[in-house]
């Protein structure tokens, strides 16, 4: 699914959401699918957002192998 698709499927279910609140008589669960609403529509405006980033990952150079230091001390108090 491309994220523009994404984005349609997010405000759809948002607008689910707010006609779900809309009957609703219960003032919490209103407020819960209300907030359900905007966290769709958050995801909706970042997956537009999205398609504008081209993201390219590029593995890390390998660095060489470091081994552990050894302790340089003799055991006995300065």
């Amino acid at each position: 699914m491309s994220g523009r698709e994404n984005a349609k499927e997010y405000r759809l279910r948002a607008q689910h959401c707010l006609d779900i609140a809309m009957d609703m008589d219960d003032l919490s669960k209103r407020m819960v699918l209300l907030n359900m609403a905007q966290a769709w529509m958050l995801l909706a405006d970042q997956a537009e957002r999205n398609m504008k980033t081209d993201v390219v990952y590029e593995t890390p150079p390998a660095r060489p192998a470091t081994r552990p230091q050894e302790d340089s001390s003799d055991g006995a108090d300065p």
